[in-house]
């Protein structure tokens, strides 16, 4: 684990991950993992990684709609 964690706030998040706020908000209720701080929400910033390394959709493992 790294010495040093580093918390994002939502615009840092959708800056990192190049989508808007309003897709973030839409990730955190699918799961996207999350720190509430009285009114604030905050992101580890590490967590976020893992989250949307773990949540990557391959060709082989898409569904066909």
């Amino acid at each position: 684990m790294s010495s040093e964690i580093k918390f994002l706030t939502v615009e840092d998040v959708a800056d990192m991950l190049q989508v808007t706020r309003t897709t973030i908000y839409n990730l955190k209720k699918k799961g996207l993992p999350f720190i509430k701080l009285g009114k604030n929400i905050r992101f580890d910033e590490e967590a976020v990684v893992e989250w949307v390394k773990s949540n990557t959709v391959t060709e082989t493992t898409q569904k066909d709609d």
